[in-house]
This record gives structure tokens, sequence and C-alpha cells, in this order.
């Protein structure tokens, strides 16, 4: 590593995202002392096995985690992408660390395409809707605190401009795959899918379902997360950093609703788990509001990771439910 990067305070250890992130780092930054903020001590163990401290404490335990930002080198943040008291707590220390005259720490936080979502309330996709490039600066710029997840990402980017902090942002696509870490984890997004269809008897899509959603698989996602905190590591570039230009978008696809709900469908059908194989359209206007994105769709362009070597795997999202929806099942306790 060029810089003198030795620890890091890490939240998400027992997570999807940040279990597979963290058995990746271990094995390639052997180096690397990692703290992690566990909530339940019945994990303590399975952390500890990974070489990795476990630090007591809940998101709402702010003072412990100020006082662990500020030590850390490196914050990574994987365990919430909505939580702003969370974020606030970790760049309070971050900013107590350079005002302390400690070399600047580095962010590394996990946002989600959510935030590229549109308004679309038809469940038609529309290919001359606004297409966010991650490369693009003036994309990046445009991101407001009224876009879900951006009322986390404004403040950390704020924070890289203000110069207290080198930041940088992962932004995860829909994940698939099973977990890497040392708590098994079903991916959110397929766990969503499968109680969205558990509780209304069918798969659904709105409309005629043509709206797209992106996928990536977890060891992609986990690989991009890897190559991004070795380019924080880096000197290159630190005097004129632009938190504008460190945003990853992690994708790999681009997949319609109705192609999720069909997938859906016909693996809980096959467990006779549903009634009926086939999908349900249904009018915006049904819909409960946390079900709301099943409507829109996100154009999104994935420049930044391809420019540190990111190439991510095409992924049979089909293949995927058929073989793992057993697991989520599980998760969720259906028979």
């Amino acid at each position: 590593m060029s810089r003198n990067v030795v620890s890091m305070f890490l939240l998400g250890a027992t997570g999807y995202i940040g279990g597979s992130v963290l058995a990746v780092l271990q094995e390639r930054f052997p180096g690397l002392k990692i703290n992690a903020l566990v909530r339940s001590d019945t994990h303590f163990e399975a952390i500890r096995a990974m070489g990795v401290t476990p630090i007591h404490g809940s998101f709402e335990n702010q003072a412990l985690i100020t006082e662990h930002s500020a030590r850390a080198d490196v914050v990574l943040n994987a365990a919430d992408s909505d939580d702003l008291n969370l974020t606030l707590s970790i760049l309070r220390g971050m900013k107590q660390r350079y005002e302390s005259g400690k070399p600047k720490g580095i962010l590394i936080h996990t946002s989600g395409v959510a935030v590229f979502l549109d308004s679309g309330t038809t469940g038609v996709f529309d290919k001359n809707g606004k297409l966010w490039n991650d490369s693009e600066e003036d994309d990046i710029r445009s991101i407001t605190p009224s876009m879900l997840h951006g009322h986390i990402d404004v403040p950390i980017l704020n924070a890289g401009n203000e110069g207290y902090a080198h930041t940088y942002i992962v932004c995860p696509a829909a994940i698939v795959g099973p977990s890497l870490g040392p708590i098994g984890r079903s991916s959110f997004f397929v766990k969503a899918v499968v109680q969205m269809s558990l509780v209304n008897k069918r798969a659904l899509y709105v409309g005629e379902g043509s709206n797209e959603f992106n996928i990536v698989h977890i060891d992609d996602v986990v690989d991009l997360y890897c190559r991004v905190f070795k380019l924080s590591t880096e000197e290159k570039g630190l005097q004129s950093f632009n938190p504008y230009t460190q945003y990853f978008i992690a994708a790999s696809k681009s997949v319609s609703w109705r192609e999720i709900a069909t997938f859906a469908g016909a693996s809980l059908y096959k467990r006779d788990i549903l009634k009926r194989p086939e999908p349900l359209s249904v009018n915006f206007t049904d819909l409960p509001p946390y079900f709301a994105f099943l409507a829109a769709s996100e154009r999104i362009v994935a420049v930044r990771g391809e420019e540190l070597g990111w190439a991510p795997r095409d992924v049979s999202l089909e293949g995927w439910f058929q073989a793992n929806v057993d697991a989520v099942l599980e998760g969720l306790h259906v028979d």
C-alpha cells in the first residue's frame, strides 16, 4: 500500500455485503487490522475467527462510532444506506481526526442504485429517460437529498469536498449470489421479491412490466470494493482529490420487472409455495407505498469501476432463483 493504511473500522460485518467484503479483504490485504461493530455478542466468535476485533455496540451508540471513526485509517460502512445519524456520527469522527492533525481518514460508503430510480408509475421503460453515468461528474453532482439514499450520499460527498476526509461511494445494483461472510445472509433483493410474492400470493409487476432494474453478483460487488479500497490507499491524485469522481456504480446487466416476477413466480410455484407460476400485472395505485419501486426504472452506466480493471460477469437471474430460492425461504422460515 502506498499510504500508511493499517487499520479499518467496519460497519456491517455480520451482514450480506459487509460480511462478504470482510472475507475477501482479509484474503487480499492480510496486514489490515480490522475492528468491526457487532451488535450481538452471539456473533463475536465468528468475527474473532476471521482475525477481526469485534466492538460491541449498535448504531445508536453514536459516541462509540465517532470514537472509532476518528481512530481508524479507513471506515467502511456496508451496514446502512439510509441512516443519517449513523453517517453523521462517522463524519464527526473523521472530522475530529483531521482537526487533531492526523492524516485524513478514508471513508468507503455503501449506497444503492435505487438513488437513480425515475418517477415512473406505469411499469413502462422510458428509453429516453435520464441516463446516469458514474464517470460524468455532473451526474454525481446532480444527486440531491430528496432522492432515495441521496440524503446520505450528499453529506458524504460534501465531506470529501470540504476536505476533511477522502470519501468513496460504492453504489451496488440489486445483488444476487451466496454470502461469503461469517454469518450466512440472503440477498436483500431476492428476499424482498420472495416476500412480496408470498404476501400477495402471486409474483407481481406493474403494467406491462418493461421497466428495468439492474443486477450484479455479490462476488463482483466484493471485487469492486477491494479495488476501491486499493485505490484509496494510493497517493496518486490525493492532492487534487475530487469526491465526485470517486463514485462507483456496481451493475452487470438490466432486466425487466416482468422477467424478475416471472423467474420468482416459476421458482416458488415449483416448490408448491404459489398456486400459479405466471406473475400478475397490477396497477400502481394497487401497490402499498413501500412497493412503489416496482413501477420505476433505472438507466445507469457503470464506467468508473472498469477504469480500475473491474469486469463483472453476466448474471443468470433465472438460474440464480432456481438454484438459491430454497436458502431464502429457509431464512424466512417458510416450509
